[in-house]
């Protein structure tokens, strides 16, 4: 279903699972789920170490500052739907999916590839489409 993005899954505690995505060139993702329930995400650049030296997730990277942490929480807050756990994580996946053309994609509001020398990291979370941070509003 996502051509474009790596899976790799992991079981460290037996019940916990733990999704190591990679899409494309572009970024990396470290999705912890208990049960069906996305609990949590770590992004990181594609280039950016996701463990630190000890073996445990980093909590800081340069691919973190850039980009919006409350948007990320907003986005696992927005794909949360206890009676369809598939669906919520299909649709988040593919939401993660569209940040592939991170840096092809020019903003729907001004047109512009770069903002403060930043290109647009926000997505709609229903049409996919990539704004700025300052021209979403």
């Amino acid at each position: 279903m996502f051509p474009d993005m790596t899976i790799e899954l992991f079981r460290p505690n037996g019940t916990s699972a733990v999704l190591l995505v990679t899409l494309g060139k572009v970024l990396k993702a470290i999705v912890v789920m208990r049960s069906l329930f996305i609990d949590r995400t770590v992004v990181r650049g594609f280039n950016e170490n996701v463990y630190s030296e000890d073996g445990k997730v980093r909590a800081d990277s340069w691919f973190s500052r850039r980009f919006q942490l409350s948007d990320w929480l907003f986005a696992l807050l927005h794909y949360q739907l206890p009676q369809m756990p598939d669906v919520v994580v299909r649709s988040f996946m593919t939401w993660l999916r569209s940040y592939i053309k991170l840096f092809q994609s020019s903003c729907q509001r001004c047109g512009r590839f770069l903002q403060d020398g930043l290109p647009p990291t926000w997505r709609d979370f229903r049409t996919l489409e990539a704004f700025h941070d300052t021209c979403r509003l």
